[in-house]
């Protein structure tokens, strides 16, 4: 058996031995008990042979004592791992990795203070990268903010009772409230939503450093794993999404177009055309009943005209909604959202 990386293996008998410098996440045999079944260690791949995990020892001087044996029958495969050169190599790689996280991870949690205001894709990148949690560097991003405000609370509370003049321009205080407001909108998303969130400051100095040298620094709109996939739908589907969103505008059309648009596409006039008329009587009742209490009060040309274009409209809606039980009806509102419309018309 030929073994992969820095591993070393012994054949002694039925069983092989294999000594690996790290772990495989292999996991050995389960002995059967009075009280448990037994079950079998990890299935693995080694040469089109398939080996069953039977012991895992971790050894004095550090590494990992495998100990396999050819795949019994009687048991079933749950989870088959491969072992050759290639799934090797990506052990390794994330084993370093691993290591490259533990080495910055205690750095990069002491620079949250600093990294917690960058846009949040960047925050889930350095996250990703160095196995720090990215919120929780939002929320060290945030005491700055806190630290100068309480300190230019404690210098005014002090000039105060010295009756004396504050030592604190007024651009500072006007800075520190700044950043008190957005870092309390930062800390609301965090505590709402577990998720990181940069700082004004931070996001606009970033996307400008972006813009200067994009191959240097990371896209701050583009987070990888988070992209958004949409099957284009069918051209029937699409045709009956777009009459159900322009239904309400249709039904303002005159009896005539509307008739026209149903015998070319699946229109139904009853469908659309009730909830709209109902939405105009509130709006216009409203709008008459405030528009007759300025005329009354205090009269006025532009009070008149509401009164009379609301008035209308009133009107309008409560004959439409006596015609649309019969048929289509259409409404003088029917110019404003005719251009809107304007593909579905002959």
């Amino acid at each position: 058996m030929l073994p992969y990386g820095s591993d070393r293996v012994r054949v002694t008998g039925d069983k092989i031995i294999l000594f690996s410098r790290i772990s495989k996440g292999w996991h050995p045999r389960v002995p059967r008990t009075n009280t448990r079944a037994e079950h079998p260690g990890t299935a693995v791949m080694w040469e089109e042979q398939y080996f069953e995990v039977l012991n895992a020892d971790v050894m004095p001087g550090g590494g990992i004592r495998y100990v396999l044996a050819a795949w019994q029958d009687e048991h079933t495969f749950r989870v088959v791992e491969t072992y050759d050169a290639e799934t090797e190599a990506l052990r390794i790689a994330d084993y370093h990795t691993a290591r490259r996280q533990r080495r910055f991870s205690k750095t990069a949690q002491l620079l949250g203070v600093i990294f917690g205001h960058l846009p949040a894709p960047i925050q889930n990148r350095i996250a990703n990268e160095y196995g720090v949690t990215a919120h929780r560097m939002t929320l060290i991003s945030i005491i700055p903010s806190m630290v100068l405000l309480g300190i230019c609370v404690w210098y005014y509370a002090d000039a105060r009772l010295k009756q004396t003049a504050s030592i604190i321009p007024e651009w500072l205080w006007a800075l520190a409230l700044l950043m008190l407001v957005d870092s309390a909108a930062r800390f609301l998303v965090v505590m709402l939503q577990s998720r990181p969130q940069g700082s004004l400051p931070g996001t606009v100095l970033y996307f400008a450093l972006w813009k200067i040298a994009p191959k240097r620094f990371p896209s701050p709109v583009e987070e990888r794993g988070r992209g958004v996939f949409m099957l284009t739908p069918e051209e029937d589907i699409a045709l009956r999404d777009k009459m159900h969103m322009r239904g309400p505008l249709l039904s303002l059309l005159t009896p005539a177009e509307q008739r026209s648009i149903a015998e070319r596409f699946d229109y139904q006039y009853k469908q659309h055309a009730f909830a709209p008329a109902i939405i105009i009587l509130i709006g216009a009742g409203v709008g008459a009943i405030s528009s007759y209490v300025k005329v009354a009060d205090s009269g006025g040309f532009s009070a008149l005209v509401s009164l009379v274009v609301a008035g209308g409209l009133t009107i309008e809606q409560i004959v439409r909604l006596f015609a649309l039980q019969r048929g289509p009806a259409g409404s003088v509102l029917a110019p404003l959202v005719r251009p809107f419309v304007r593909d579905y018309l002959v």
